[in-house]
């Protein structure tokens, strides 16, 4: 009787510690949907990215918008690689949004600081939660 009660602990144990792992990585798998991106896809020779490096490209990842969506450079000739479900990538600069890496808004070309961070506060906050977890962070 005592070693049947005993293997029933320890079987209940065993399905407690994997529930618990299940959990935990489930809530993991949940929390990395969520990962957004902003792809800057260039290329060499393109003044209007030389422009964008040289106003922004260090002062991006110090921003809000940069820790939300950190920026990942991509070269025109692979940007089909990095992103699924992109459509065509005409005009250099071109900002694509990602989620998971999966296109989800896109800022073509630039022609000033002004502008670029006005629509990209606008593509922000329609395709993401980026107003939310800003004051989150701010409170």
């Amino acid at each position: 009787m005592r070693q049947s009660r005993l293997s029933s602990m320890r079987i209940l144990l065993k399905s407690l510690t994997f529930f618990t792992l299940a959990l935990f990585l489930s809530s993991n798998f949940l929390n990395a949907a969520d990962k957004f991106n902003l792809i800057y896809v260039e290329q060499q020779g393109c003044i209007y990215c030389e422009i964008w490096d040289e106003e922004l490209s260090a002062i991006y990842p110090k921003t809000d918008e940069g820790n939300f969506a950190p920026l990942v450079r991509v070269d025109i000739s692979e940007y089909e690689e990095k992103i699924e479900f992109v459509n065509p990538v005409v005009f250099t600069p071109t900002f694509i949004l990602t989620k998971n890496l999966r296109e989800i808004a896109r800022i073509e070309g630039y022609i000033g600081d002004d502008l670029f961070w006005g629509m990209l506060e606008v593509v922000l906050k329609r395709e993401t939660n980026f107003d939310e977890d800003l004051i989150k962070v701010n409170e």
